[in-house]
């Protein structure tokens, strides 16, 4: 055999495996072509979930996300889940999605109910609830430290014979209103 007859089996050996890994993952991989059951559920908010996301039940992988689209009534986001086959939850579960730390990435949480009938396949959470910015989160605290502080500056003292107003028993104040 010459070293150009070598060259050339080399060469199409690395084209055949290059058009195998292409065809696997162009399909998904491995999690596509697992058995279970898609469930959707409907968001206000689904920032930080992509395709491929975890779906866990008790802290234990049970799923994917394998589709979001956006639903104009209303401006909302769909998730479309793929659950495993012997995972049933009853109707009233609950669908959230949850940060895994402040910087950490996002994964959607189920919370089974106490229905006795389960989501059919195909079916919709009726409960849900989106993801949580903690940009806006942090925001509001500093805005709301900002305007205490400015409230204290303005407020007259007990000294000079005005009555303090009364201090709001919440640690975060307007934030829980």
């Amino acid at each position: 055999m010459t070293l150009e007859t070598r060259n050339i089996l080399v060469g199409a050996f690395v084209v055949v495996v290059g058009a195998v890994f292409l065809i696997f993952f162009s399909r998904g991989g491995a999690e596509a072509t697992q058995d279970g059951y898609d469930l959707h559920a409907i968001y206000q908010s689904v920032d930080g979930v992509s395709v491929g996301t975890d779906v866990l039940l008790a802290g234990i992988k049970v799923g994917t996300v394998r589709a979001l689209g956006y639903v104009p009534d209303g401006h909302r986001a769909s998730v479309t889940m793929r659950i495993d086959n012997e995972i049933q939850l009853p109707l009233d579960s609950v669908a959230l999605i949850i940060s895994s730390g402040m910087l950490g990435g996002k994964y959607i949480k189920l919370e089974p109910g106490g229905e006795t009938d389960v989501l059919e396949p195909g079916g919709y959470f009726e409960y849900v609830q989106g993801a949580i910015i903690f940009e806006e989160l942090l925001q509001k605290i500093v805005l709301d430290a900002e305007a205490r502080r400015k409230n204290a500056r303005e407020t007259p003292t007990v000294e000079s014979g005005a009555v303090q107003p009364e201090s709001n028993p919440h640690p975060f104040g307007s934030l829980l209103k």
